[in-house]
């Protein structure tokens, strides 16, 4: 641990006292100093059958890690304080653990934290149909969303549609920093030829068996959701359509949960698409519920995936919930 991370523990574990003193009237001064502990998620602990966390974190996922904790405090009352994004902690908390009381640090006063609403969904762009069958002829799904039209292969962002001087205009690329790197290696190419290019590059290590490679290690939630989404009888649908994310995705490089809306027997069901343990898959399932309102949730993820504290959460979500299995393709054998 470095000098300046000592440091910030010492003054988010003073904070933390502060505000247990003075918001809870409990002075945690005369308990074993090992009871205050520090995790990602923040600083915490136990007293006289009181649960408290202080977490400043401003990353989503960290209420998974606070639920987790809290649940296995096992104590009579939580209070939890939220420095960053306590309304969102709080509507996800409301469906996932309404008994913990959620406060929000508003300067150095401590208040009581309201459930913020969800944000609206972001509606597809329109106007673009020449660009989806674009994208379709170079052999690339159609994807919207966050309001962008996105090429994907299996999963995998090849290029999207962007606002050019001239109007909207098709930048082919893995990412960013390869998209721009194409607008100059490629300039003067064909759009639809650029993309097909990328859209060959890509799909060969994008298959079952494929040999390792960095292409086949990226977003690989969304290559199994992409499996569900061209047969949806893989995980028992009769039909599947992809949604956005609530926390909308920053970067290729974060295999967040991928997510469908499908319906089987005319009931409505959300299956969610996962890969490693995620602590925040939970609390986005929780706002994923809350807006499609299914009947019953399918979290698909590898066997491997499905460890004892992210079953422990996902059993809080107050509708019917199962794991099932898939195929993972990157770990299938070549022929």
């Amino acid at each position: 641990m470095t000098l300046e991370s000592t440091q910030k523990g010492r003054l988010e574990e003073a904070r933390f006292r502060a505000i247990v003193r003075d918001r809870f009237g409990v002075d945690l001064s005369a308990t074993d100093p090992s009871a205050v502990g520090h995790f990602a998620f923040g600083v915490s602990a136990v007293c006289d059958g009181r649960a408290f966390v202080v977490s400043s974190s401003p990353d989503p996922a960290v209420l998974g890690g606070v639920l987790l904790w809290v649940t296995r405090a096992a104590a009579a009352r939580a209070d939890v304080v939220f420095v960053r994004n306590a309304g969102m902690h709080a509507r996800r908390l409301a469906m996932l653990a309404p008994e913990v009381t959620v406060w929000r640090l508003d300067g150095a006063d401590v208040v009581a934290a309201p459930a913020a609403p969800l944000p609206p969904p972001v509606a597809a762009a329109t106007g673009l149909e020449r660009f989806e069958a674009l994208i379709e002829r170079c052999g690339a799904r159609v994807c919207h969303e966050a309001g962008i039209l996105r090429a994907e292969v299996r999963g995998l962002e090849v290029g999207r549609v962007v606002d050019g001087d001239d109007g909207p205009v098709m930048e082919s690329g893995v990412g960013r920093f390869d998209r721009e790197a194409g607008v100059l290696l490629q300039a003067g190419r064909a759009p639809e030829q650029a993309l097909a290019a990328v859209v060959a590059r890509v799909a060969p290590h994008r298959v079952a068996g494929a040999a390792p490679h960095p292409i086949g290690r990226l977003g690989r939630a969304r290559w199994l959701r992409s499996l569900v989404l061209d047969d949806p009888s893989l995980i028992g649908l009769d039909d599947a359509v992809a949604v956005d994310p609530i926390t909308p995705r920053v970067s290729l490089l974060d295999d967040v949960a991928a997510t469908v809306v499908g319906r089987r027997a005319g009931r409505r069901l959300l299956a969610i698409f996962a890969v490693g343990v995620d602590l925040g898959l939970v609390p986005e399932a929780a706002d994923q519920v809350l807006r499609h309102e299914p009947d019953e949730v399918l979290f698909v993820l590898p066997r491997r995936d499905r460890v004892a504290a992210v079953v422990d959460l996902w059993e809080r979500l107050p509708v019917p919930v199962r794991h099932v299995d898939i195929d993972v393709p990157w770990e299938m054998a070549k022929e």
